[in-house]
């Protein structure tokens, strides 16, 4: 059990009511009970703050407390609340170690390599020639890394993961199950008899310090120089960077979206799940891209959403949306005036015949 006022602590926060009472667990707002911590970030939820039997909320400090004629026993006043209560979460359930430490025996590990300290190497990983992995590594059952690969320290690679030859991992990267880091990129040259040419691809892949890559992703090697996915980067499952494409800091990309060749993307970019964005292009600092977008050319304006296929600026896409609803009933619309116009044609020439 932990206290209020140690978890206040930790979280630098200011508390509100009682800090000496105990915590158990953490739970959702609307589920919580007494001995649960919770917290309140989405101002839809605020309606629970008076109702929920948790012992202590974890609020902004921007909360106006008086509009609630009931208040939980504690709370603690942050600046980031859903910051604050993830740090909460690894308080409350720290990971347990998910592999023993050391190499396991059935690990295959090439003695030209060189382990970091504190290391643990699953059963039946495979570490090829001349690799270097830094210290607090973890690489789970089955995974395999080329010739060649440099790992930094505190990462974390899960099962069945490749990593291809010579390709670079920076500190505290996360791979996930079943990623492929370094196959081959989509390099086809057309024959005059119509088959295809493979065109060899020579770089690497670079994924900079604290990336997330989700599983079942795929980072193709450039063909020449490196695809580099840079710091602080998420991706998420099923995710696709082709070759050479440059992808920014802090970038969020959701499940089945993908990158074709050679584009970069700035900083601080948000791409929505099965979003598609073609090859050759740019994609400014703090753009979003919806959902389902298909990105045909550069977007070249800073902090701008773009959704729809092609993608266009929000509010132009809005506005084609909203008069392809209205299309059925134009439609009708204009069947009656042509109706109406093909009589009065037909008066008029009658009037015409009469004369």
């Amino acid at each position: 059990m932990i206290t209020v006022r140690e978890i206040a602590s930790l979280l630098e926060g200011d508390i509100v009511g009682n800090g000496e009472l105990e915590l158990l667990r953490v739970a959702k707002i609307e589920e919580a009970m007494p001995g649960d911590l919770t917290f309140l970030s989405n101002p839809k939820y605020e309606k629970y703050l008076g109702s929920t039997e948790a012992t202590a909320v974890i609020i902004g400090r921007s909360v106006d407390l008086s509009k609630h004629s009931k208040l939980p026993p504690s709370l603690i006043q942050v600046a980031d609340p859903y910051a604050s209560f993830v740090v909460a979460i690894q308080k409350f359930n720290p990971q347990p170690a998910l592999i023993p430490k050391g190499t396991h025996p059935t690990a295959v590990v090439h003695s030209s390599s060189v382990i970091g300290k504190n290391h643990a190497i699953g059963a039946h990983a495979v570490i090829g020639e001349k690799c270097v992995i830094g210290d607090n590594v973890t690489i789970l059952p089955g995974t395999v890394i080329g010739n060649g690969v440099r790992i930094g320290d505190d990462c974390l690679i899960y099962s069945n993961v490749s990593v291809r030859e010579s390709c670079v991992i920076g500190h505290r990267v996360i791979i996930q199950p079943g990623a492929v880091i370094g196959g081959d990129g989509f390099g086809f040259a057309p024959k005059k008899d119509g088959s295809y040419q493979k065109i060899p691809q020579l770089g690497i892949v670079v994924i900079e310090d604290d990336v997330e890559v989700g599983a079942n992703t795929c980072i193709d090697r450039a063909t020449m120089g490196e695809t580099r996915i840079k710091h602080g980067t998420k991706l998420d499952n099923l995710v696709q960077i082709a070759h050479n494409v440059t992808v920014g800091e802090d970038v969020v990309m959701a499940g089945s979206s993908g990158i074709a060749g050679s584009t970069k993307v700035g900083n601080n970019v948000m791409i929505g799940g099965n979003a598609a964005i073609t090859g050759h292009v740019t994609i400014a600092n703090k753009v979003s891209i919806a959902g389902h977008s298909g990105v045909s050319k550069s977007l070249t304006k800073e902090g701008e959403t773009y959704f729809g296929y092609p993608a266009k600026e929000a509010g132009k896409a809005r506005r084609i949306e909203g008069a392809l609803r209205q299309l059925p009933e134009l439609l009708v619309t204009i069947r009656e005036i042509d109706n109406r116009i093909q009589m009065l044609e037909k008066v008029i020439q009658e009037l015409k015949n009469h004369k």
